[in-house]
């Protein structure tokens, strides 16, 4: 693919695809905003002298008044983490001044006049990529230097809140994984996060372009569930199977006490409660929430579902279940079911899997190598029980190929990428001029790039150029749908009766 400047092109292929294409959640009542194609590009080239960052995205400028961002990985004599840099008082964030420059159809400029300002509380955030050079930040905003009171607002054109996270693509080099993925998701199964790209600038410092995030919480433009009604013996909950952090409950659930959950000893993972938050949260809410997910649990391992008596239908959404497992599965998310997995149950519905979170490692893009060939998942975590049932296999079969003819057939998802690609046009090499020195893999240490196996090379699993990224994206991406094309009815293997006869004798 050709690296193409805006244009008449670019305007020409929006306006095409937004006649054609439908951005419309799988219940129709809510319409997806692509940036990409909805966002209205200047027509007119720019007057100004480009003494300054000039740029067709919005503006995110950060201003610290010098402190010390809190949130750094420290390490101990064998690389373990030890812990996170906190600030000279210990705290884990530092109060920030952030402002946007946004609107639509018009040029924004590094010194333009905010659209919008506001006080926040900020920091580093994320697992592995706090190591990388170019950081993803957490940015809760307050009504004031007190922090005592959150602030919603409606930032970049999304819907009004206090938290947000500023996803700073370093790994992924096509700048587009989470922001893609975030939207299709969306357009499959409902809810995903809200994302816009922007371009940043730290304390006066441009330091490239990123995507802001919606977070992932209960709110009524987010996980919109019942409020917990206090004293009540039952709520509705958002659960996020994770590595355990201190200021979040961990369920000692059936899967946990049990040891059947991946990486529950090694790495202290396990099902997390995010809402109700911390104020609810009475050890009688957090038993309700642990006996309910025990309840499902302990359907899902019995003897009766692999015999096929027991209604898993009565209690999961089985099409969040279904496309959920899809969506992972098609991009080689191999942290499904054991990281960055969300789940949520309104006290008046069912359990559904999502919604989705961390797509920079999507399409091969961790930090070994996976094959394009293989399923990740079947034999994981809750889904391992699931395939035993020969109607959720054969849900799984059929809704694969009704994605495949649509928005997950390779004609679609190419031309997203086209699409995409041009649309950041200019903000690309930008970019590149900040961090593209991290194209030559032999500069960063191991935590920093992707590592060979024993045939492979550094230069073979690191591109040497933008291009070169998206066209391995690309080219994984294509390969693994054919892949799956061919073998998706492999996964009746795993339903098959001589597969739960021996799982029964167990």
């Amino acid at each position: 693919m050709k690296y193409r400047v805006l244009g008449v092109g670019m305007t020409l292929i929006m306006m095409l695809s937004m006649a054609g294409l439908s951005y419309y959640s799988p219940d129709g009542t809510e319409r997806r905003y692509h940036q990409h194609r909805d966002a209205q590009v200047p027509e007119e080239a720019c007057t100004c002298d480009d003494s300054e960052l000039c740029t067709h995205l919005p503006i995110i400028r950060i201003d610290t008044g010098g402190q010390v961002i809190p949130g750094e990985p420290v390490t101990g004599s064998e690389g373990e983490l030890l812990r996170y840099t906190t600030t000279p008082e210990g705290a884990s964030e530092i109060v920030v001044t952030i402002e946007t420059v946004e609107g639509d159809g018009v040029w924004h400029h590094a010194s333009d006049p905010a659209s919008q300002s506001a006080t926040a509380l900020f920091r580093i955030r994320g697992n592995s990529s706090r190591f990388f050079p170019k950081k993803n930040y957490r940015v809760k905003l307050v009504t004031d230097e007190t922090a005592v009171e959150n602030l919603d607002l409606s930032l970049l054109g999304m819907n009004p809140d206090n938290d947000w996270a500023l996803h700073g693509p370093f790994l992924d080099k096509t700048l587009m994984r989470n922001y893609m993925w975030m939207n299709l998701s969306a357009e499959i199964m409902g809810y995903a996060p809200e994302v816009r790209f922007c371009e940043v600038i730290l304390d006066g410092e441009y330091i490239g372009v990123y995507v802001l995030m919606e977070t992932i919480k209960e709110s009524d433009y987010r996980v919109n569930l019942s409020d917990y009604e206090p004293g009540s013996a039952s709520t509705s909950y958002i659960l996020r199977l994770d590595a355990a952090e201190d200021e979040n409950v961990l369920l000692e659930n059936y899967t946990w006490y049990t040891q059947r959950m991946e990486f529950n000893e090694s790495a202290r993972s396990g099902l997390q409660i995010l809402y109700p938050t911390e104020a609810d949260l009475t050890p009688e809410v957090i038993d309700a929430i642990q006996r309910d997910v025990s309840r499902v649990e302990r359907g899902l391992y019995s003897s009766d579902m692999v015999i096929g008596q027991y209604d898993y239908a009565s209690e999961i959404d089985v099409d969040s279940f279904v496309d959920y497992y899809i969506l992972q599965e098609f991009l080689a998310i191999n942290d499904a079911f054991s990281r960055s997995t969300y789940f949520y149950r309104d006290v008046r519905g069912k359990l559904h899997a999502g919604p989705v979170w961390d797509y920079n490692n999507a399409l091969n893009n961790f930090f070994r190598s996976f094959s394009y060939r293989g399923f990740l998942l079947a034999n994981r975590g809750w889904y391992g029980r699931l395939m035993t049932d020969e109607d959720f296999v054969e849900q799984v079969i059929a809704r694969y190929r009704e994605l495949r003819r649509g928005i997950l057939s390779d004609e679609y998802l190419d031309q997203y990428i086209d699409e995409v690609e041009e649309y950041l046009g200019p903000a690309i090499a930008r970019n590149d001029e900040m961090w593209g020195y991290s194209y030559d893999a032999s500069l960063l240490p191991p935590e920093q790039r992707r590592l060979p196996d024993e045939v492979e090379t550094l230069e073979e699993v690191n591109p040497s150029s933008y291009s070169e990224a998206i066209g391995w994206m690309e080219g994984y991406m294509l390969a693994r749908g054919a892949w799956m094309d061919q073998h998706i009815e492999d996964l009746r293997q795993y339903c098959h009766p001589s597969k739960n006869a021996s799982q029964q004798m167990e």
